[in-house]
């Protein structure tokens, strides 16, 4: 969509029969990369956790003209974990990394042409990795690893396939615990979004810039938002109530 338009042009992409198209996100260039997976998935119960793999999994790599540039076939490693990926992010390097939809289990880290390179775990006792996953300023893909027993958040940087950087020096104490998306920020290293609001985040320091309370934002933090993060730094919302799309404040980002 160009600015100021109501509709916007529609890119002919269309996913096969029996598929449809899930997570979407974003690299540095302006591809759009989108997980193509079974359309009609049966629940099944892993560990006392309800689940529903899908027997197909593709990633599709679409340049900003709309061409398919690349499917890249995981099917094999997303059957054996048992999942549907709930978030994909993409590295500056084009690593591609999934997240499952299950507490307890790992992300999947692809190279650019989709070749696996490693399953990324954690103590998932303390831990969960269904909150947050995205790319930082840096080009690096970030996670919020949140501490359910004391509610609070810690950003680890996923590198190669494997959890890397000082963990400890990126602490979010008491600051609502459960967040929903990473990106990178124009003014700050990550914006994070979860249902206190919106905060941007200088790795650096390890402190918040500036932050938006969910009270302020132009819309419901109630439930998942799309989103997206755009080139020259802004982010984008949108409000499924009101099928309105909304920006980050330009005075806060």
């Amino acid at each position: 969509m160009k600015p100021g338009e109501v509709d916007g042009e529609a890119l002919q992409v269309t996913a096969p029969d029996g598929m449809t198209f899930s997570v979407m996100t974003t690299d540095e260039q302006g591809n759009l990369y989108l997980v193509a997976e079974d359309r009609d998935m049966e629940a099944v119960t892993r560990n006392e956790d309800v689940v529903c793999p899908t027997e197909h999994c593709e990633v599709w790599r679409v340049s900003p003209s709309g061409e398919v540039a690349a499917k890249l076939d995981i099917s094999e490693y997303v059957k054996q974990e048992v999942f549907s990926p709930r978030m994909i992010a993409v590295a500056g390097n084009g690593d591609i990394y999934l997240s499952t939809q299950v507490d307890g289990t790992a992300v999947l880290a692809f190279d650019a042409e989709g070749n696996f390179l490693n399953k990324i775990s954690y103590d998932y006792k303390v831990y969960t990795l269904r909150t947050a996953m995205g790319r930082g300023r840096d080009g690096k893909v970030y996670a919020v690893l949140w501490n359910y027993k004391d509610d609070t958040s810690v950003i680890v940087r996923l590198d190669g396939g494997r959890i890397s950087g000082d963990t400890t020096s990126f602490i979010l104490d008491g600051d609502g615990g459960c967040y929903e998306f990473v990106c990178p920020g124009r003014d700050c290293d990550l914006v994070i979004f979860g249902g206190e609001g919106i905060l941007g985040y200088d790795l650096g320091s390890g402190n918040i810039k500036w932050k938006v309370l969910a009270g302020e934002l132009p819309f419901s933090t109630e439930g998942l938002y799309p989103m997206a993060a755009l080139a020259d730094g802004r982010v984008l919302f949108l409000d499924r109530d009101n099928n309105k799309l909304h920006y980050v404040p330009a005075a806060q980002q």
